[in-house]
């Protein structure tokens, strides 16, 4: 079975995962001599989105649109204006309580189609220089980004952290720490 398990990003609760295999179970008890198949599922976002964030940096700021250094071409193709995940963020550094207010993202490259309409959720006081991270890019993240227009050069660096937000877990999220370069 191909199409893989949803995940959990901002404003998109699914069904717990159990839901998806009882109704899968269900499916094929209803087969034809149901024991004879061997059964294999793809698990896709629910599988990898939660490992890999993107950090990117405000490289100006316009009322509530910023201009980060990556992009619907890089790494945030999912957020960008076919799809419009919006993917939780946190403003790295950013006062505990501070007021948050939603925000758009255009990437670098200088089309119309590098767009991310979001709404982001981050601090008000938000300003150039200041850098964000947005969490659950694992699926596609890295995978869709492009070298278009002559951008496309990241570092990568491992952090043992939890992720942002999770399907599997409830418990707030604790200091994340370096544990490579």
């Amino acid at each position: 079975m191909g199409g893989g398990f949803p995940t959990a990003y901002t404003g998109m609760n699914p069904p717990p995962l159990e839901n998806f295999m009882a109704a899968i179970i269900n499916g094929f008890d209803h087969l034809p001599t149901p024991h004879t198949y061997d059964y294999w599922c793809e698990p896709g976002r629910a599988l990898v989105a939660e490992c890999a964030s993107v950090v990117v940096r405000v490289d100006l700021r316009k009322g509530d649109r910023l201009y980060i250094n990556d992009g619907a071409f890089g790494s945030l193709f999912d957020a960008g204006t076919t799809l419009n995940w919006r993917f939780p963020v946190r403003m790295i550094n950013a006062k505990p309580h501070a007021t948050l207010k939603p925000f758009s993202f255009y990437g670098p490259t200088c089309t119309s189609e590098d767009f991310m309409p979001g709404p982001f959720m981050l601090p008000a006081s938000i300003k150039e220089g200041d850098y964000i991270e947005i969490g659950q890019t694992g699926a596609y993240g890295n995978v869709m980004r492009t070298g278009f227009n002559g951008f496309g050069a990241y570092e990568t660096i491992a952090v043992q952290s939890p992720p942002l937000m999770s399907l599997f877990e409830t418990k707030p999220a604790k200091k994340r720490k370096l544990v490579n370069a």
